[in-house]
């Protein structure tokens, strides 16, 4: 989908239908399916292991307390299959772009950079994620809960460096709010087919199984 703004409509209406019902779930694993990139659009194997092991304790106390934990992952799931699709699928610059065609120079340009800014601190976190493993190899040592203390509070401590870093900068060229930008969108079929679907899956997860069959 090369659209961004398809690609943002999407996500939106395919998280709620996924967390609204269990219908609206499934048909959020169908339209994943067949539109997204497969196994490029899913985060690492160790990632994913962590992901499935939250969900599946937290839909298991849900489901000891009373409440309905199958629902509760399995709709959690097609969430998070959405979210590492539209993540995967994301070119940076698209958000501030986006931003500023939906909701003008003003408060779009703001959201758009502060999307911007946020989604770089989710890479920059992995690439800390990624250099803590080589240092605890280089050391001898390996990954585990003891590590994850000392980690977290490290990565705490360099995001604000780096927000600090980000402010200063942004001061100094005399930014005080809103911008101007020419976004440049490339709509296909494909995206329009995609979106159009998506809005499909989104009326349908309202609509009660039964008046669906009758």
């Amino acid at each position: 989908m090369q659209d961004a703004r398809l690609r943002l409509l999407c996500t939106l209406v395919l998280s709620v239908a996924a967390f609204h019902s269990v219908a609206g779930a499934a048909l959020v694993y169908l339209w994943w399916l067949i539109f997204s990139r497969r196994s490029a659009s899913l985060p690492s194997p160790r990632t994913a292991g962590v992901l499935l092991f939250t969900l599946g304790l937290t839909a298991l106390v849900t489901e000891f307390t009373g409440g309905d934990g199958l629902s509760y992952f399995f709709r959690l799931l097609a969430v998070f299959l959405v979210a590492f699709w539209a993540y995967c699928e994301r070119v940076p610059g698209e958000l501030l772009a986006v931003g500023t065609a939906l909701f003008g120079r003003g408060p779009g340009f703001d959201l758009g950079l502060a999307g911007e800014m946020g989604m770089e601190a989710l890479a920059s976190l992995e690439t800390d994620v990624v250099r803590t493993k080589m240092a605890l190899q280089l050391k001898g040592k390996t990954w585990g809960f003891r590590a994850l203390v000392p980690f977290a509070l490290t990565v705490l401590h360099a995001q604000m460096r780096r927000s600090t870093e980000r402010a200063a900068l942004l001061a100094i060229r005399g930014y005080r709010g809103g911008g101007s930008i020419c976004p440049e969108f490339r709509p296909d079929a494909a995206g329009y087919g995609a979106a159009a679907l998506a809005c499909m899956v989104f009326i349908l997860s309202f609509v009660p199984l039964g008046d669906v069959f009758i």
